[in-house]
């Protein structure tokens, strides 16, 4: 879909009055900075905090749904009529590794679910301690469940959160299913699969993500002209680290042994009973005694 259409359909419904076309991102930017500017004038006016009645307070505190849905419509709607004609993992659009000749590599790690005991606290410590940078890809799930590690690790310079939707479905306009998972099944639920967590994410870490992977990394051309069209950019991978937290040590070492320069690596932050993070350990010794370094997505983003 043409981005010239999308953001003149963006400004049409928000009634943005600058004449240079901003980005669907910037657009939700400005309704949450818009929002925040309008209830503070609010308060700025009253005579005193005293003087506000205890509903007056609860107004100027309400969340406002109708930023939430105007954006909405106007990034559903240039594709409710839309056909996919691809459905898989490495499709047109799909970022799967850093076009560079540096011999570095990202790792970047899932947290799927938001059952108990879903964190895999020896891996991150491990990263950590040696001071490995990294991309953690978060679901909905696994936040709730997790939310002051969440916020802890968010706040790591050393990791850099990305968004891995909100109830961990495929990214479809049509109900494809991956892995016997059904996944979205229109334009309206892709887009709440990718945008309430972004809003979730937003309003623990106060910054947007700007990578998404959908839940089994599966999607369809459609559903990717929409994460575009929110200003994020689709990510996989190029190596197979874990296989979902199915693969042995030495298979998880023999997945480091296939690095490239610029491979982006797939592994699992939510299996902490799995050989996940001893492979990790060894492979990651073994990529340092190669030459590799390690980056997070965002340092080589010019290079998608």
């Amino acid at each position: 879909m043409k981005t010239l259409l999308l953001s003149l359909a963006v400004l049409a419904m928000i009634g943005c009055s600058n004449e240079e076309a901003d980005t669907p991102q910037d657009d939700y930017e400005k309704l949450t900075d818009n929002e925040e500017s309008s209830n503070q004038e609010s308060i700025d006016e009253r005579p005193n905090e005293s003087e506000q009645t205890d509903l007056d307070k609860a107004e100027s505190e309400e969340e406002t749904v109708p930023d939430y849905e105007a954006l909405k419509e106007a990034i559903v709607n240039p594709f409710e009529t839309a056909t996919p004609s691809v459905w898989g993992e490495n499709i047109v659009g799909v970022v799967t590794e850093i076009d560079t000749n540096d011999r570095v590599v990202a790792l970047t790690f899932d947290a799927c679910d938001g059952t108990p005991d879903s964190y895999d606290e020896e891996l991150i410590e491990f990263l950590i301690k040696e001071h490995i940078p990294a991309t953690l890809f978060i679901n909905a799930q696994w936040i709730e469940e997790n939310r002051d590690i969440f916020t802890e690790l968010s706040e790591n310079p050393l990791f850099e959160i990305a968004n891995h939707g909100y109830s961990h479905k495929p990214l479809s306009v049509t109900g494809e299913s991956a892995y016997g998972i059904m996944g979205t099944e229109n334009a309206e639920e892709v887009f709440d699969e990718i945008f309430q967590n972004q809003e979730l994410i937003k309003e623990i870490t106060g910054q947007y993500p700007s990578y998404f992977r959908s839940g089994t990394a599966y999607y369809d051309d459609v559903a990717v002209e929409i994460i575009e069209a929110l200003g994020l950019k689709a990510v996989n991978y190029s190596v197979l680290g874990d296989a979902g937290g199915a693969f042995n040590e030495s298979q998880i070492v023999s997945a480091f042994d296939s690095a490239q320069e610029g491979s982006i690596f797939l592994f699992h932050m939510n299996k902490p009973h799995s050989d996940i993070s001893n492979g990790v350990k060894e492979g990651v010794q073994m990529l340092r005694e190669e030459g590799f370094e390690f980056v997070q997505l965002g340092e080589y983003d010019a290079h998608f």
